[in-house]
Order: C-alpha cells, then sequence, then structure tokens
C-alpha cells in the first residue's frame, strides 16, 4: 500500500496553507519567519560585523566627498595659484595646486629687520628656511664692484630709504644645485662642490657656473619687507 505523502512516521505532514487556516479559524495571526528562522518581531538588533560594515560605507562616503571638495577646489590665498587659476572658486585639478604657507619655502617670508638696518658692509644674511640670502648692495655702482645686478626680467628688489638696494639671493649653485656658502675672508660666495664663485651680489666670477645667482623678489607691504620664494627670479647668463 503506497504511503501518503501528507504521512511520515505514523505522524501527518500539516502543510503551510493547512497552517493558516488553522490559524485563522482560532483567531490568531500566522507568525512570519525570517531566512534565519526567527520571527520578525523578535530579531534582534545590528550585530559587530553588520554595523562596522555600515560604518564602514558611511566614511567612505564622506571621506569621498571631501576628497571631491579637494579635487576641485584650488587655494586661492596663494597669490601665484589665484594667478594660474583666475580666482575661481572651483577648477578641475583644483588638488595638484600646491598648498604652501607662508613661512615655507615656496611661500613668501616677512623679515623681521627693516630694511634701513642692513649696510652694505656686513655679511649676506641667511634664511635657512627660505634658502636665500639678503644683501644690500650700493645703487651708484657696477656688478663687479657689488653694484645691482638685474635678473632675466630686471627686478632689483626693494630700494632702502639712501638709495642702496636690498636683495634675495636664492642659496643654491646655478651648476648642479649645491647649496652655496658665503665665505666672508673673500667676501663672495664659494660653491664647495665645483669651486664657482660669485660676487655677494650674486654676480658670476669664474667656475662652471652658466649664469649668475638666481634671486627672489623682495616687496615692501605693509611696512615689512617680504621675500616670495615661489617666483625665483633667474640670473643673467654670462658671456
Amino acid at each position: 500500500m503506497a504511503e501518503n505523502p501528507k504521512q511520515s512516521g505514523g505522524r501527518r505532514i500539516v502543510s503551510q496553507a493547512e497552517a493558516e487556516a488553522v490559524a485563522a479559524k482560532a483567531g490568531v495571526s500566522p507568525v512570519t519567519r525570517t531566512k534565519v528562522g526567527k520571527p520578525v518581531g523578535e530579531r534582534q538588533g545590528l550585530n559587530r560585523r553588520e554595523f562596522m560594515a555600515y560604518a564602514t560605507a558611511g566614511s567612505m562616503a564622506v571621506l569621498t566627498a571631501l576628497g571631491l571638495g579637494s579635487i576641485i577646489a584650488p587655494n586661492k590665498d596663494d597669490e601665484l595659484i589665484s594667478e594660474l587659476t583666475g580666482g575661481a572658486d572651483w577648477v578641475t585639478g583644483g588638488f595638484a595646486y600646491p598648498r604652501i604657507k607662508a613661512g615655507q619655502f615656496g611661500g613668501k617670508f616677512t623679515l623681521a629687520r627693516a630694511g634701513d638696518s642692513y649696510t652694505a658692509e656686513e655679511a649676506p644674511e641667511l634664511n635657512a628656511a627660505g634658502k636665500f640670502y639678503i644683501v644690500k648692495v650700493d645703487k651708484s655702482k657696477g656688478a663687479a664692484e657689488n653694484g645691482i645686478v638685474s635678473t632675466n626680467d630686471n627686478e632689483v628688489g626693494a630700494e632702502t630709504s639712501d638709495g642702496a638696494y636690498l636683495i634675495a639671493i636664492y642659496q643654491v649653485c646655478t651648476h648642479l644645485g649645491c647649496l652655496i656658502p658665503f665665505q666672508a675672508s673673500q667676501n663672495r660666495f664659494i660653491c664647495p662642490c665645483h669651486g664657482s664663485t660669485f660676487e655677494r651680489n650674486s654676480h658670476y666670477v669664474l667656475g662652471p657656473a652658466p649664469r649668475n645667482l638666481d634671486q627672489f623678489p623682495i616687496t615692501l607691504e605693509d611696512g615689512a619687507l617680504v621675500v616670495d620664494t615661489g617666483k625665483k627670479k633667474t640670473g643673467l647668463t654670462h658671456g
């Protein structure tokens, strides 16, 4: 005799439809179960794995939004970047523009000393952080006599009240980029690497360097001297 498919081991198997019909007659709502077998009303809160997954996703969304902002928002406080971007608030690739603060190489340096406190006889004053020397030169003398030395764009520094000029000389030799010290005993800059020699006003004297020492623009802003290391002025090539 064939076994009744609704019976197993002498017990009758109740189908889902029959169970729901019995529950309806008894006035009891059927219990809906989740895939893990627990009634919906008995489900617990997020477990640790689920919480970490949601937290990670939220953090990534925030970081992505901030990243997009940096990609299209350049640093408008920097004068050079403002010129390059036309002062725009948003620009494609804004993250690629440097963000250099004042007092860092590539930015502006405000000098503590007043322009008139410098003398033409003192040794060049080194600003190690900005990699430049401040030198006072005589307007009436020639380049070979430590007078004014123009750069390729003919900017010659800041004029002082006595008619002289202050220039900011880049500390790097124009031959192969060695840091060049000032030798007070000879009153000249002499490169320790290959011997390139320059007058205290950046003028080339001898050695393998192809041009005068480079300079940075120096201006008077709100009564203080400011050197902009983000705008190097290339020294003139010697013949």
